[in-house]
């Protein structure tokens, strides 16, 4: 396998583990936190139990790695 090849593997995989970054329960950014504060807020909680724009930031700052990540890939792959 080229080193092309291997990179545009290397940044696959890093772009599945970002994702499942944002959907794990057990993550800092996971969707469950979303959920929790979602879920306070429909039962009228006057406090969050996470810190939503702290989690909301933090989640937008994986979002944008994932697209400068498939950029690069795409980018990779229109040079093969």
């Amino acid at each position: 396998m080229d080193e092309q090849k291997i990179e545009i593997q290397k940044k696959k995989q890093e772009i599945i583990n970002l994702e499942a970054s944002l959907s794990s329960n057990t993550s800092e950014i996971g969707d469950y936190r979303v959920i929790k504060c979602y879920e306070a807020t429909l039962s009228g909680a006057k406090t969050m139990p996470y810190d939503t724009a702290t989690l909301l930031a933090e989640r937008q700052k994986v979002r944008d790695k994932i697209n400068a990540l498939e950029a690069e890939v795409a980018q990779l792959e229109a040079e093969q």
